[in-house]
């Protein structure tokens, strides 16, 4: 009995013993959760802000390829179209060329000058393209410079070909009527491609909800919302 006492006594003893230097010390080493959520954030931001400084040179590495990728298939494409053709083949590659062109710089007006916003109540009403329309705006800058500065500078580029092209059906090699063909035909193209764009930059701004939202919903035909 005496000897239950003492080890009752005992355990309680050792139960009020403040912890030892050791065990402290293990307790204060030990990070809590707080501390490990708080450092997980810290590393996730120095990750996100790496990705973020890098962002510019990835961006512009992917439109360099792009560029070229699509300067090649384009420059073929009107290469084969207009060698050996008539010259009506070369009016109607460059009417192609220059409505491409103008219809890049348009869709690229609308979505820089609307927000997504403008298609929040029509992604929430499930609406077809309305999705893919806030993803659009979101990425205004990328696409904005894809439609107007790749495809657009593209189409000007190839159009010179075209252009060239059709200069050697009107006028003879060599002589003063193909200076003038081919200045005419230059001037040409380059007045209908600037003032186009400047039409059409009117109604890129007032019409931009329906262009945009009418070009997500056709590309939902080849690519599904998520």
């Amino acid at each position: 009995m005496e000897n239950d006492e003492q080890q009752i006594l005992q355990e309680v003893t050792d139960a009020e013993k403040p912890p030892s230097d050791a065990e402290s010390t293990a307790e204060q080493s030990a990070p809590t959760a707080e501390e490990q959520s708080k450092t997980a954030r810290k590393k996730k931001k120095q990750k996100a802000k790496k990705k973020h400084k890098n962002a510019w040179l990835t961006w512009g590495i992917s439109v360099f390829f792009l560029s070229f990728a699509l300067t090649v298939i384009f420059s073929f494409l009107t290469e084969i179209s207009v060698k050996d053709s008539p010259s009506y083949v070369c009016v109607i590659v460059l009417f192609v060329l220059l409505v491409l062109n103008i219809g890049c710089d348009l869709l690229a007006n609308a979505i820089m000058s609307i927000s997504p916003e403008a298609f929040h109540a029509m992604a929430s009403n499930k609406i077809r393209g309305a999705k893919r329309a806030v993803s659009f705006c979101r990425n205004a800058t990328k696409l904005s410079s894809i439609f107007a500065d790749v495809i657009g500078d593209i189409c000007g580029i190839v159009s010179g070909a075209a252009g060239a092209a059709l200069v050697a059906h009107v006028a003879v090699a060599g002589t003063t009527g193909q200076l003038i063909a081919s200045i005419g035909i230059s001037a040409a193209i380059g007045a209908l491609t600037v003032g186009g764009k400047a039409i059409f930059k009117h109604f890129a701004v007032r019409f931009n909800k329906q262009i945009v939202f009418g070009f997500a919903k056709f590309t939902t035909a080849f690519k599904k919302e998520r």
